[in-house]
């Protein structure tokens, strides 16, 4: 019987040496992004000849898992996943759900079709594609393609020349909370769960900020955070923004962090993704209007 482990502190560096064998930019599988929402999705998790395998349920929904992460080897050889994809099969049939495998990019896909073909029938999750851009697009924001955003940043500056972008430590945690609330209490009556998970997600990365080893930076005005956005490198060209979260009443407030995050700390990196839009239109929009390098597709696989 497959046994499934909660996902803890102690053992970022455990599962860290199977995402680091992911050869993917999916966002989803950094430790960090796995810690903190591990209570909002219920996340355990099991190793299987060697691979690295989530189980995910979110509120009432249906209980899926990942594809096994980690197939490819250092020396660009693959792991067989026939035997740890039955186990996954099986553990579904002794729970008495239907088969549910998320596929976190093209890899996956290939390597599921390979492995079984035929058996599965394969479903775009557009909702959870990544959105992925090229850092230097994102600092110089040249050309016409940008002209809007460069006007947002202007704005901002004429109207607050003495703003400062600052690099973040565990003394601004609670400063992040309460820019955080006063953005959420005006949109929460109380009844919404994806408001709440959040705010607890960020308490999760924040409480455990030296461990997960995160950076983060602000923008003040006269002092105040303003806004604040955290990442962490993702892979050796690819940085992934975790969060970002701003006082809209600061007119331009996030183009300029979007901005200056990512010219303060990650100007070495090729890549930055800022993950899904979760099908949201007015977040969907927001992402295409940066002009994404290119998008990571996944998709749900169910049985044929």
């Amino acid at each position: 019987m497959l046994e499934l482990s909660n996902i803890t502190i102690d053992k970022k560096a455990y599962i860290d040496k199977f995402l680091l064998r992911r050869m993917s930019k999916n966002s989803e599988f950094s430790f960090t992004n796995l810690f903190m929402w591990r209570k909002s999705y219920n996340i355990k998790y099991a190793i299987i000849d060697d691979m690295l395998c989530l189980f995910v349920r979110h509120k009432n929904g249906p209980i899926s898992a990942t594809f096994p992460i980690g197939f490819t080897n250092a020396d660009g050889s693959e792991k067989d996943v026939t035997n740890a994809l039955n186990f996954i099969l099986d553990w579904f049939n002794s729970q008495g759900y239907e088969p549910l495998i998320r596929l976190y990019d093209q890899s996956a896909v290939k390597k599921l079709e390979d492995t079984f073909p035929g058996k599965f029938i394969l479903t775009e999750d557009r909702g959870n594609f990544d959105y992925v851009y090229k850092v230097e697009d994102l600092i110089n924001l040249s050309g016409k393609k940008y002209h809007s955003k460069r006007n947002h940043i202007n704005k901002f500056i004429a109207k607050y020349p003495n703003y400062q972008y600052c690099k973040m430590t565990p003394d601004d945690a609670q400063e992040c909370i309460d820019l955080f609330d006063s953005w959420r209490l005006p949109k929460d009556d109380g009844s919404s769960m994806e408001l709440a998970e959040e705010r607890e997600a960020i308490i999760e990365l924040l409480d455990n900020w030296n461990d997960l080893g995160i950076t983060g930076g602000c923008i003040r005005v006269d002092g105040k955070m303003v806004a604040f956005s955290f990442g962490e490198a993702l892979s050796n060209d690819t940085v992934v923004v975790h969060l970002e979260h701003a006082d809209t009443s600061y007119e331009g407030i996030f183009a300029v962090i979007n901005q200056q995050f990512l010219e303060n700390e990650w100007q070495n990196y090729t890549y930055v993704n800022r993950e899904e839009d979760m099908g949201i239109p007015g977040m969907r929009k927001a992402k295409l209007s940066y002009r994404p390098a290119f998008m990571i597709e996944e998709y749900i696989a169910t049985l044929a």
